[in-house]
C-alpha cells in the first residue's frame, strides 16, 4: 500500500509556543526571569511561576533522543506499529514492536511496556544512529504493563527517572517515540492529571488502575506506547501507555514512581510479588484534622475495610487515619507503595488514630490477589 518506515510522519507534531503564565521547572529551556514566588495551601513555598514556559522543546528532545530505542523482533510480528497507519490492515507484519528507553540500573536496561514485547522472545534494540543491540528479558510485571530488558553494551546514554509525586497538573510534558528505529517523534502536551489523590490506589488489589495513572494531552499511539514522558527538565516522569490510535483519546502514563518501585524485583526475580492490606484511604483533610483533633494535616483516612482482609483481621476500620508504617510517616500517597512493596507474611506496625488518641496495630499484609 506504499507505507514505508519513513511514514511515521503521521505522528509528528507542531507544538505552539506555551502561553503566558505557565508554571516550569527552574531549569527549563528558555525560561524567563522569575515573576513571584507561590505557595500551596498549606503556606508551603512551591514552584516559581515564570511568564513563559519553554517556546521549545528543540534541545530538549536533541538531549533525550540517543536514550529512544526502537525494539525489534528477529521475525516480523503482526499488529505491531506498522498498523498504525490509515488504511492499514490491523495484521500488517513488521518486525518493529514499539518504543522504550535507556536506564542506569546496576547495568543497562531498557524499559518498555509489557505488552510490546509480549510473546516474544528474540529482541534487539536499536539507537537512533542505526546501531543494533541485542536485548534479553530480565523481567515483566503485566500488572503494571511494564517490561524491563538488558542490554550488554557499556556506555550507552540513559535517562534519568523523575520524581513522579512532584509533578503538578498543568506542567508540560513531551512524549517520545521510535517505533521503526529511523527517527525518534515528539509530542507536547500537559499534565491533565496526576493520579496521586485518587483513592484506594494499590492497596485493595488492583496495582493500577486507569485512575492513578498520570494523564497527559500529549498525543500517546502505539508507536510511542513503551517510551519516555518527559519533564522539561528531560527527567522521565513515567512510560507512555497506548491505548488506542484514534485521536481525541486520554492519553495515559505509569508513574516513574511506581516503576521505581518495580525495579528492583524485576532485575532481581523477574517478576513483581506485590502485597495487599484490603483497605482503602484517602486524603486527610485540614477541616478533617480539626475535626479529629489531629495537631497536623498529615496520614491517610481509612474510608473502609475488605471483609476477611489483613486490614479487617488487624482491626482498622474506616474513620481510622494511619499517621505511620514500621514508624515511617504516611500519608495517601505514600502509603500504597509501603503496603505493596511490603513482604508478604511480615507483621508491619501500624499507628493509627483513633478517638483522638493513637494506636498501635499489627498488620500482616497478604500477596495480592492476581
Amino acid at each position: 500500500m506504499g507505507l514505508t518506515r519513513g511514514a511515521l510522519a503521521l505522528a509528528a507534531v507542531t507544538i505552539a509556543a506555551p502561553a503566558a503564565g505557565c508554571r516550569a521547572r527552574s531549569d527549563a529551556p528558555d525560561a524567563g526571569p522569575v515573576v513571584a514566588p507561590i505557595s500551596d495551601d498549606a503556606g508551603r513555598p512551591s514552584r516559581l511561576l515564570y511568564p513563559a514556559a519553554p517556546s521549545s522543546f528543540v534541545e530538549l528532545v536533541r538531549d533525550a533522543r540517543k536514550a529512544v530505542v526502537s525494539i525489534h523482533a528477529t521475525t516480523p510480528v503482526k499488529s505491531g506499529p506498522a498498523a498504525m497507519f490509515p488504511g492499514a490492515p490491523p495484521t500488517s507484519s513488521d518486525a518493529a514492536l514499539g518504543t522504550g528507553f535507556l536506564v542506569e540500573a546496576a547495568g543497562t536496561h531498557v524499559l518498555t511496556n509489557d505488552h510490546v514485547i509480549a510473546d516474544v522472545v528474540d529482541l534487539r534494540i536499536e539507537l537512533v544512529d542505526g546501531s543494533e543491540y541485542p536485548a534479553r528479558i530480565v523481567g515483566r510485571d503485566a500488572r503494571l504493563d511494564l517490561a524491563m530488558l538488558s542490554v550488554e553494551m557499556p556506555r550507552l546514554p540513559t535517562l534519568r527517572l523523575a520524581d513522579s509525586d512532584e509533578i503538578e497538573v498543568g506542567e508540560w510534558v513531551v512524549a517520545l517515540g521510535n517505533p521503526f528505529g529511523d527517527e525518534v517523534t515528539a509530542s507536547a502536551g500537559i499534565v491533565s492529571a496526576t493520579g496521586r489523590d485518587a483513592p484506594g490506589s494499590l492497596v485493595t488489589g488492583t496495582a493500577l488502575g486507569f485512575r492513578t495513572y498520570v494523564q497527559v494531552d500529549a498525543r500517546i499511539h502505539r508507536g510511542n506506547s513503551g517510551g519516555p514522558v518527559l519533564s522539561t527538565a528531560g527527567e522521565v516522569i513515567g512510560i507512555a501507555v497506548a491505548t488506542g490510535d484514534r485521536p481525541g483519546e486520554i492519553s495515559f502514563v505509569i508513574p516513574a514512581n511506581r516503576v521505581r518501585d518495580a525495579l528492583p524485583q524485576l532485575k532481581q526475580y523477574g517478576r513483581v510479588q506485590r502485597s495487599w492490606a484490603g483497605l482503602w484511604g484517602a486524603p486527610v483533610t485540614r477541616d478533617l484534622a480539626t475535626q479529629l483533633g489531629l495537631a497536623k494535616v498529615a496520614g491517610a483516612v481509612v474510608t473502609k475495610t475488605e471483609p476477611g482482609s489483613p486490614a479487617e483481621r488487624a482491626g482498622i476500620r474506616a474513620g481510622d487515619v494511619v499517621q505511620s508504617w514500621n514508624d515511617r510517616p504516611v500519608d495517601h500517597r505514600n502509603l500504597p507503595s509501603l503496603i505493596a512493596n511490603a513482604p508478604a507474611g511480615k507483621p508491619a506496625k501500624l499507628t493509627l488514630w483513633r478517638d483522638r488518641a493513637a494506636v498501635d496495630v499489627n498488620l500482616v499484609p497478604e500477596p495480592m490477589p492476581e
